[in-house]
């Protein structure tokens, strides 16, 4: 695999405006230098990208910066990423990875349809993201990428700290509401349905991975939904995933994940975006458990977004997001044919 050298990147010199976004404005760069070059053949798919410091060091951003950079390209199809190796240059011809429904998606199709709802004109300013987060009842964070996604699009444009119409025409559509995850659950109980019986174990989460074209992430997602509705069943050691009984509830859990679910639903109910959450010693007494497992619960909250971890003296365990209140009504609005059309 060629490694794309940062001379051939030309014209690579960028300015930025005050409370100008840079990760909009150079992933939107970056998106038209790609399509060019793979059109005029100065690259081709599979050549890797230059390491995100050394790119963050020419242009003179954050490595933070580039990184998000990256993540938007990736989201949007165009680099895919692997441990080891680097971001490369996808092949959109053989993109064999089946289309499916993202939850930015399914929120970029909502704002787009509150933006003609409301008669939003060029020039309008769109309410803030978490006015639209209570409206839609989707997430903060999952509205936030929906925003960029606009951006990308061309339908939005950000001006100081307001996002406003560009004018652009643009369509709703019909979308599935399902996620990706939702989707490979059911390919994942299709599998099980069609190979294997009560207790026999589900293949490595890296073969299914392989068998679906997912991440592992994502089949580890899957498995949890699956594991909610009592199809498989975790087990430690090497036991692994099974197939569960007939006689298994489908709320069987580790301690730690109840006492996640506990963690969560206070979350919801008592907390905002940005508060310090309890210590570990003080959650380990509220809900008379030892502090191993409201760490390792914490630590899946993390991993799922909604907790972040700060060292320091004014550090500790802060709320990232919230937990969905209203996905009934959002899953109603985004599978409604009527209501988009």
């Amino acid at each position: 695999m060629r490694r794309i050298k940062l001379a051939e990147m030309a014209p690579h010199v960028h300015t930025f405006l005050p409370n100008e976004n840079k990760t909009d404005k150079l992933a939107k760069w970056l998106i038209a230098w790609i399509t060019i070059a793979l059109q005029g053949e100065i690259i081709k798919p599979y050549d890797l990208l230059p390491l995100k410091s050394e790119l963050a060091c020419h242009i003179g951003v954050s490595l933070g910066t580039m990184q998000n950079v990256y993540r938007i390209l990736e989201d949007a199809g165009y680099i895919e990423s692997k441990q080891k190796i680097g971001s490369f240059i996808k092949d959109r011809k053989f993109d064999n990875i089946e289309k499916l429904t993202s939850k930015k998606d399914l929120a970029t199709d909502v704002i787009k349809k509150f933006l003609k709802d409301n008669n939003y004109k060029k020039g309008d300013s769109l309410i803030s993201t978490r006015k639209l987060s209570e409206i839609t009842g989707v997430s903060s964070a999952t509205i936030r990428a929906a925003v960029t996604n606009l951006v990308l699009q061309g339908i939005l444009e950000k001006k100081k700290n307001l996002y406003v119409l560009t004018g652009r025409s643009f369509k709703t559509h019909n979308v599935e509401a399902k996620t990706l995850v939702e989707k490979v659950a059911e390919n994942i109980k299709q599998y099980v349905n069609d190979n294997l019986k009560q207790n026999d174990r589900i293949p490595p989460s890296t073969e299914l991975a392989k068998m679906f074209n997912v991440s592992v992430k994502t089949v580890h997602d899957a498995a949890k939904l699956l594991a909610k509705e009592g199809l498989l069943y975790t087990r430690r050691g090497r036991y692994g995933t099974v197939v569960a009984e007939n006689s298994e509830s489908k709320t069987t859990s580790y301690h730690y994940e109840i006492i996640e679910q506990k963690i969560l639903a206070k979350i919801s109910s008592d907390y905002k975006v940005g508060d310090k959450l309890s210590s570990i010693k003080m959650l380990s007494k509220e809900y008379k458990t030892s502090e191993k497992t409201v760490k390792k619960a914490l630590d899946n909250l993390a991993s799922d977004g909604y907790l972040t971890f700060m060292r320091g003296r004014y550090g500790g365990t802060f709320v990232t997001d919230l937990p969905q209140k209203s996905a009934d009504a959002y899953t109603w609005i985004a599978i409604n044919s009527d209501y988009l059309n």
